[in-house]
């Protein structure tokens, strides 16, 4: 089964092109498996249990801008192990703009363990056997061992986080924008993010650095401090 949203974006979308930012973007994809989720088994109000991203691989064609309408549609793909997989794609108007493809763990907030996918997962949500992308997301091994030729001190704030107390997932992708803003990239040149969660940000983490390191068309970045590397992953350029 697929699900999707729709709305207008609106001023706290955009930046100052008028054109959606990175952390919007996902946000919107956020919505949608939200939905999903609420929709499926009330996973966001169970008391103990609850889905936590590990990675994502997003193809962007296009940044949609202030006012028009987008849709993101999202779907359970399918389940195996430890691991759940989910798929995305962003439409403004007829047009598919952005793509994504996912992975999530289930997390068992009492016990402090990852758990088995309930074999359930597939009847609750639908499975549709479809990729949003060419990606490997499996195969993929993110590079967190470089040192930053950019770096950049993020300050969280108390909008940051989420019900769980950690970052939400989203928020990475604004860190990954001041990032790039920073080092004078300009983020609408990109076409495709790669980014692993390596950690929960906790809510007693007040500042961290961000770094990224550019060649060609390519980057890698991370979000860190002195001792934890939070998330870690690499974009590409037109």
């Amino acid at each position: 089964m697929k699900v999707s949203i729709t709305r207008a974006l609106n001023y706290f979308d955009i930046g100052p092109d008028y054109r959606i930012t990175l952390g919007a973007l996902f946000r919107v994809l956020q919505e949608a498996s939200s939905k999903h989720a609420d929709n499926a088994d009330n996973a966001l109000t169970a008391p103990a249990r609850r889905w936590i991203l590990s990675r994502i691989a997003a193809g962007i064609d296009h940044f949609p801008c202030y006012g028009e309408t987008v849709t993101a549609v999202t779907w359970h793909k399918m389940s195996k192990g430890y691991k759940s997989y989910r798929e995305y794609e962003l439409y403004a108007g007829d047009t598919r703009v952005a793509s994504a493809s996912t992975v999530w763990l289930y997390y068992d907030l009492d016990a402090r363990r990852l758990l088995k996918i309930p074999p359930d997962t597939g009847e609750k949500y639908g499975t549709v056997e479809q990729a949003a992308t060419r990606f490997e997301i499996d195969v993929w091994k993110p590079d967190a061992d470089f040192n930053p030729h950019h770096k950049t001190r993020i300050t969280t704030r108390p909008t940051d986080y989420d019900p769980l107390h950690h970052v939400n997932n989203a928020v990475y992708f604004d860190y990954l924008l001041t990032l790039l803003c920073r080092s004078g990239f300009d983020p609408c040149t990109l076409k495709s993010i790669h980014l692993h969660y390596n950690k929960q940000i906790g809510n007693h983490i007040e500042t961290l650095e961000a770094g990224c390191t550019i060649k060609g068309n390519t980057g890698v970045f991370k979000i860190y401090d002195q001792d934890t590397t939070f998330a870690s992953g690499q974009w590409e350029t037109s």
